[in-house]
């Protein structure tokens, strides 16, 4: 087996994949994970595809239920309420040291990312990866390294519903103002007016993928 080989059939690559897989919408809530069938569709073998599924269930983003296995978990009302609550208590207290940490390069870079989204409007795919890259490339800047793995968590487990709600097409126009916001707030040093935006930000977010979740 070459090197190349040996390391895309890796537990870690496997799971980055079927976390994007996830994440995605490729695979939805509710999926019954196969190993057999994944192994073979992902063409890996099954020992690091197990260690992979293990490690996205430490993370939440498969269950293990009786009779049925492996799942890609499904959240109720109850669980995405939680993790925004979680959000809330982690993000917007990330303010000062974010404002601490920025560059004029980063600020540029984070400008960039918003821009496209308000481009992409409500392409889920598109807007969904660079909400991401944007959500997370302002919490690196913090430098607190475990804060930041829980957040990485919260924002994968939380995506799929995110998307649907991009779907809809509602109140696209206050998340990209909101997200403009946040760059002006670290182009102006103001770590206040980027903890209320990012706090706005979180809360309308998580009323908009409640109010989505709970539709027939």
């Amino acid at each position: 087996m070459t090197r190349a080989a040996r390391t895309s059939n890796s537990a870690e690559v496997i799971a980055a994949r079927l976390r994007k897989s996830i994440r995605g919408g490729e695979l939805l809530p509710g999926t019954r994970l196969v190993q057999e069938q994944l192994a073979g569709e992902l063409e890996v073998s099954r020992i690091p595809l197990r260690e992979a599924l293990h490690a996205l269930a430490a993370e939440g983003l498969i269950e293990v239920q009786p009779q049925r296995g492996m799942i890609v978990a499904e959240l109720s009302h109850g669980d995405i309420a939680e993790l925004f609550e979680l959000r809330l208590q982690l993000e917007p207290h990330l303010a000062d040291e974010i404002v601490r940490g920025c560059r004029e390069r980063d600020i540029d870079e984070l400008q960039a990312m918003a821009d496209q989204m308000r481009e992409k409007g409500a392409d889920a795919a598109g807007r969904a990866s660079l909400n991401y890259q944007f959500h997370r490339r302002i919490y690196e800047m913090s430098e607190r390294r475990l804060a930041l793995r829980f957040i990485d968590q919260l924002l994968h487990l939380v995506e799929p519903y995110s998307r649907r709600w991009v779907r809809s097409g509602r109140d696209l126009k206050r998340i990209d103002d909101e997200h403009q916001a946040m760059v002006d707030a670290l182009r102006a040093r103001d770590a206040g007016a980027l903890r209320r935006t990012i706090t706005t930000h979180v809360e309308g977010g998580r009323d908009h993928v409640l109010a989505v979740h709970d539709e027939p």
